[in-house]
């Protein structure tokens, strides 16, 4: 049973090889009291050091789970009720700020430069895009994060009486 002070919100990180991106993730799940994290494939877990320096203490209060197969751990989130959005840099992915999310949601981010596996690509409900208006196409992926996290709390917190 989720906790419903808890923003109905997971992140999945497939093979996300930054132990200081996996900390960046934690804080800003702390930031918007994420509901869960899920860490996959070679993506790194609590303890380790280069995850506390960034995380500073949210490794401890952020539900967090490994699983090996991120496939599988999607397909696990899906049958809990979550709608599996990709962020991915697809200009023909819908853009952040125009999408509508079904709550729960779990938010797919891949490697930092081989991006998401086909086979998340292919389970995902929505792959969405942060726009990005200057010569590069990519934010870092704690960076995309945060800005998803924060964007889900602000249209989350709008549907609120």
């Amino acid at each position: 049973m989720s906790d419903p002070s808890r923003l109905p919100v997971a992140v999945l990180l497939d093979n996300v090889r930054s132990m200081y991106n996996v900390g960046a993730f934690f804080r800003a799940a702390d930031g918007v009291n994420l509901q869960k994290l899920c860490l996959c494939g070679i993506t790194a877990h609590p303890p380790k050091k280069a995850i506390s320096k960034t995380a500073l203490g949210a490794e401890e209060t952020v539900p967090w789970e490994h699983g090996w197969d991120a496939v599988e751990m999607a397909k696990h989130l899906r049958a809990e009720g979550f709608q599996l959005a990709a962020i991915e840099t697809n200009p023909e992915a819908t853009d952040l700020f125009d999408w509508q999310p079904r709550f729960p949601v779990c938010v797919v981010f891949g490697h930092e430069v081989g991006g998401l596996l086909p086979e998340l690509l292919a389970l995902a409900d929505v792959h969405m895009r942060i726009p990005m208006r200057g010569e590069k196409t990519s934010l870092n992926v704690a960076t995309a994060g945060g800005v998803v996290l924060y964007e889900l709390l602000r249209k989350y917190q709008a549907l609120q009486p």
